[in-house]
Order: structure tokens, then sequence, then C-alpha cells
């Protein structure tokens, strides 16, 4: 008979893993991913509907004896019917034995965990002064980019877009006393004056954004691989990936909006590893295709555990 601990929504939320610790957890956790110290196979899927995806995502890491798996769900349409886009469970498991420890929702730390990657990557690769930062898509992601995005660079100005301006109002009110925002009315305004930005939408099957639109030394970060003109990559200076072997078995698996992927030069790991120079030049447009990795989740998962277990929260369940 084994135990473990369930945590639902509220208790995940509830165990209140902060922002500030959970940057250091994904930096600390792209440094293991740079020294090779990790196992995180490119995340397999099936498609149940022609928008959506189910995805299963392991991974280990050795140096911090983590172990686990997310099954994932993001349904875009969900929203017709009062449901949230991703959807999810984290199951953390003893390395030791292999037998599961916890299963938690994962849908918030699914949304610190892809901010927080995109703060980090900012913080290692952004322009040398950061004023303006597009965030487009106000929803819980959006919020979740705002709030890491500030931590990294605390003077700048948010500029939001978003179909629904009550999204927009919503944003503001919750990260108020974290950042100033200004509503933007289309994309391109608020593309065209960042210095950062961040495309936070649900899956986009057409072009939305022209990279056209991105000027000299902006660091171009989307949360989700379509929606950009095909020339993101192959006019920018300098293409990543979060991880290159998986960005590239997700775009041949998905079906590739763009016909050249050749030039990703290697990961942001790589960058904090010193492998690759990063930004040479304050004129440099670059790009980060972060598409999310396993590792960053079991990472931010057992940090929420922890804490979990401190404050007796969840329940236990025996097996």
């Amino acid at each position: 008979m084994k135990d473990l601990r369930w945590l639902s929504r509220n208790d995940v939320v509830q165990a209140n893993l902060t922002f500030t610790s959970a940057l250091d957890i994904v930096e600390e956790t792209l440094r293991d991913h740079g020294s090779g110290a990790f196992e995180n196979p490119p995340k397999i899927g099936i498609h149940p509907r022609p928008d959506a995806f189910l995805h299963a995502m392991t991974a280990w890491l050795p140096k911090q004896r983590k172990a686990g798996l997310k099954w994932v769900a993001g349904y875009p349409s969900n929203y017709e019917i009062g449901l949230p886009n991703i959807s999810g469970l984290l199951v953390l498991n003893d390395p030791d034995t292999g037998f599961p420890i916890c299963v938690m929702d994962a849908a918030y730390p699914t949304a610190i965990r892809t901010a927080a990657a995109s703060a980090i990557t900012s913080k290692y690769l952004s322009p040398q002064h950061v004023n303006t930062i597009a965030v487009i898509g106000a929803g819980l992601q959006g919020l979740c980019h705002v709030k890491m995005l500030s931590l990294i660079h605390p003077k700048a100005e948010f500029r939001i877009m978003d179909i629904s301006d009550d999204a927009v109002y919503r944003l503001a009110e919750q990260a108020r006393s974290e950042a100033t925002i200004v509503r933007c009315k289309d994309a391109e305004a608020a593309i065209r004056t960042a210095d950062v930005i961040v495309t936070a939408t649900s899956r986009l099957e057409e072009v939305a954004f022209s990279f056209r639109w991105v000027k000299e030394g902006s660091l171009v970060l989307p949360v989700h691989v379509r929606g950009w003109s095909q020339d993101i990559t192959t006019a920018s200076d300098l293409l990543l990936a979060d991880d290159v072997e998986q960005f590239k078995d997700y775009i041949i698996t998905t079906g590739s909006p763009y016909p050249d992927i050749s030039r990703v030069l290697g990961s942001v790991s790589d960058v904090i590893a010193g492998r690759i120079a990063g930004r040479v030049r304050n004129i440099d447009r670059i790009a980060v295709f972060n598409v999310g990795l396993a590792m960053h989740d079991i990472a931010i998962g057992s940090a929420i555990l922890d804490l979990a277990e401190h404050q007796r929260l969840g329940t236990m369940v025996s097996y």
C-alpha cells in the first residue's frame, strides 16, 4: 500500500509558490539543460480535434532528483462552453521506486513555468534598455507574463492588446501593483514600439503578426508557434528555441507554418552556458520559440509539492 498527495487547483494556488522562486527554479533547470544533466524527450501527443492537442511530457532531473510526467490538453474552443483552454494533470514520481508521490492540477504550474521561461529568456537576450514590453493576449498567460517580466524589467511599461476590452481591464486590475499597464487597440501598434514582444494568444491558424513590425533590437517571444509571418525564421538575426530537438520534432509533427527552420542556432541554455554569444549587437532582432519543457513542469511542481506538504494541503490517497 502506497500513499500519494492529490492537490486540486485551489491547493496548488494556495501553496503560494512566489514568482521570484519560479524564476530561480526555471533558471536553475535551464542550467541543468545546458550541462546535459536531464532527460526530456520530445513531447508526444494526439489531436482529437484539428485545433486541439493532448500531450504527454516526461522529464528526469538527476541533479535535483526529480522525475515525473505532465498530461496536458489544449482546447482553444473551450471558452465557448465556459471552460479554460489549458487543463491537465502533473504526476511526480519517487525516483528510487518509481511510485507516484503526488498528482496535481497542472493548469497553474503550466502558466507560471511558461511565463518564467520567457522572463529568463528576456534576462539573457533582451536589449540593454527595456522601456516597453508588448503583451498580445490578456488571459492567464498574459497576466503571468506581465508579472514575471516586471520582475526582470521593473521600470518597463506594458502595452497590452486583446480582442476583449474586459480581459485587458481584468489584467490591469490584477497587475496594477506590479506594472504600469497601457491598453493598445491593435497588435501592430503595440509591437512596433516594443523592446520585448510576447504573443500569448491561443493557437492561431492564420498570420496575425508581421515580423516587419518588429523594430531593431527587439526580442520576440511567441508563446505558441503559430501566428507570426514566415520571415520570423528567416529575417531574425538570431533564432533560438528552448530545446532544438523538441522544437524541430514539434514543427514536423504538427505541420510547420514556416518553410525553413534550419536557422535555429541553439537553445536558451546554450546562451546561459556561454556556448552561444546571444545578443551580439543592440540592433539585433532575436526570436525565441519556447515550446515548453517538461523539466520545468517537474521542477515547478516539485516546489509546489514541498510547500503543500509543509502547509498540509491536499488530500492523501492510498493505492
